[in-house]
């Protein structure tokens, strides 16, 4: 078991650290973007989505980024990588006071944003969100999306992860209980790395 859970370490952790070693051009919210989209890659290996959610052989697991993308590139480096067979997406969408904006003068483009955003099976939620994280997560509440964030508040909104900046280095918390009411399965090799879980006891 203790071999098992260092391999899981490495696999998950490696990726993310080796982005830190690299040339001092970057900048530091580069490297940081790098490894938080490392991250959201392994996630998507250690979730699990109900069956009305599985992917089928000719869709993708789609990655939706909501805000102000401050990812730039950082996605390079997994674009073309698999998770559990299937091909990774990643779909980027306007902050939600712009949505808001679209609904007001065109709901039907508005309610084809929305419909596209709940198709994706994680939705990060930009720092430029802040203001409106319970907001979008009541938008996607009941189709089984993996929410993440990356400011404070966004577990007691009811999002599912958080990122945290420690120490120079890029950790998450959870919440269990609102990953259980969206029918989402964490499995124990990535709760173990999690800095904090919120769950019921």
């Amino acid at each position: 078991m203790k071999k098992a859970y260092i391999l899981i370490i490495l696999i998950i952790f490696l990726p993310a650290s080796s982005l830190l070693a690299q040339s001092q051009d970057d900048s530091s919210q580069s490297r940081e973007y790098k490894i938080k989209a490392a991250f959201l890659y392994h996630f998507l290996k250690f979730v699990d989505w109900p069956k009305e959610r599985t992917v089928t052989d000719d869709e993708s697991i789609v990655i939706g980024i909501i805000g102000k993308n401050p990812f730039g590139g950082a996605f390079e480096s997994v674009k073309n990588k698999k998770v559990k067979g299937k091909d990774t997406i990643i779909k980027y969408f306007r902050g939600f006071n712009e949505l808001k904006k679209i609904e007001e003068e065109n709901s039907s483009e508005y309610e084809n944003i929305v419909e596209e955003l709940r198709k994706c099976h994680l939705v990060f939620i930009c720092s430029s969100e802040e203001d409106s994280l319970a907001d979008i997560i009541k938008l996607v509440k009941n189709h089984n999306i993996l929410t993440v964030g990356e400011t404070p508040g966004v577990l007691e909104v009811n999002g599912i992860i958080n990122f945290l900046i420690e120490e120079n280095k890029v950790r998450f918390e959870i919440n269990l209980n609102t990953a259980r009411e969206s029918k989402l399965v964490i499995r124990s090799q990535l709760l173990r790395l999690a800095k904090n879980i919120i769950e019921d006891k």
